[in-house]
């Protein structure tokens, strides 16, 4: 790191070539030079924010042969669609610290992966759709197992019963009270897409489950 910060240090302006580039990936790092970052554009990849951004990111994620893999389409589809709002949720109400959770429990795509290909599994083997059965592996197994703090665990599944539930299966089924988040009638992936394109820019406290006066700690 030394010699590149040298190298970087010496380096005429005009003598070098326009198309000329260096692209560096690192960790963070106490010894790297702060002269390199200071000459340099920064990059940073963070997870999206905001119920949209999470929603638009897990559906472009969605191959669509996974998508339509379920003998079960209609219930599948359905049920994929509230599995991503509960992701997203959860993610969401961190922000809120304690309000929002107890402790800050660090979730991964791996556990709605998991949950997805359960999803698929659970529904090709049952004659009905098993909602105690995955409400358990769900919140308790995949994603409670990060989950340390029990008035925690009964939060989380509280929160996913409100998206894992037989009335998920009707046509419309609306997540709030004024009805700017609901699960969709139409299943197609491209038809989704701009749905969840029209979806509020800030998130109402109450999609969350919460008062008005959240926002105000947030």
């Amino acid at each position: 790191m030394p010699e590149l910060e040298k190298i970087q240090e010496n380096v005429i302006e005009s003598e070098v070539d326009p198309d000329y580039r260096l692209w560096l990936t690192s960790m963070p790092n106490k010894k790297f030079p702060v002269s390199v970052l200071q000459s340099g554009i920064k990059l940073t990849n963070e997870p999206p924010k905001g119920m949209k951004a999470n929603l638009k990111r897990i559906y472009n994620d969605i191959k669509p042969e996974i998508y339509n893999s379920c003998t079960k389409d209609y219930e599948f589809k359905k049920l994929i669609f509230s599995l991503a709002f509960f992701h997203s949720i959860i993610l969401e109400r961190r922000k809120f610290g304690a309000i929002g959770w107890n402790i800050y429990y660090k979730w991964m795509d791996s556990d709605l992966e998991s949950s997805q290909k359960q999803l698929v599994m659970y529904l090709d083997e049952h004659p009905e759709v098993p909602f105690e059965t995955l409400v358990y592996l769900i919140a308790t197994i995949n994603y409670g197992g990060r989950v340390t703090d029990r008035r925690d665990e009964r939060l989380i599944d509280g929160i996913l019963r409100k998206y894992m539930n037989k009335d998920i299966m009707n046509k419309i089924f609306h997540y709030s009270k004024k009805g700017d988040y609901y699960n969709p009638e139409t299943l197609e992936l491209a038809e989704i897409s701009k749905i969840i394109e029209q979806l509020p820019r800030e998130d109402d406290p109450e999609i969350f489950g919460m008062h008005s006066n959240a926002m105000i700690t947030f």
